[in-house]
């Protein structure tokens, strides 16, 4: 990192705050719902998975 370049806490930790908030919704929803939020669990738990293939995919070297 160049110096003069500082990010905030919040910068930090934003993206995998949401990643976490997401795939909490999806084991809640996963767990308490039947049908359609079966579905819903399972693709909120596979963008969690997604994000992480992403980041490593076009992560900077």
């Amino acid at each position: 990192m160049s110096k003069g370049h500082h990010l905030t806490l919040w910068q930090v930790f934003r993206a995998p705050a949401a990643i976490a908030a997401l795939s909490l919704f999806g084991l809640v929803a996963a767990l308490l719902g039947d049908g359609v939020w079966d579905a819903v669990g399972a693709l909120a738990l596979a963008s969690s998975v997604a994000a992480t293939v992403w980041a490593l995919a076009t992560r900077r070297r």
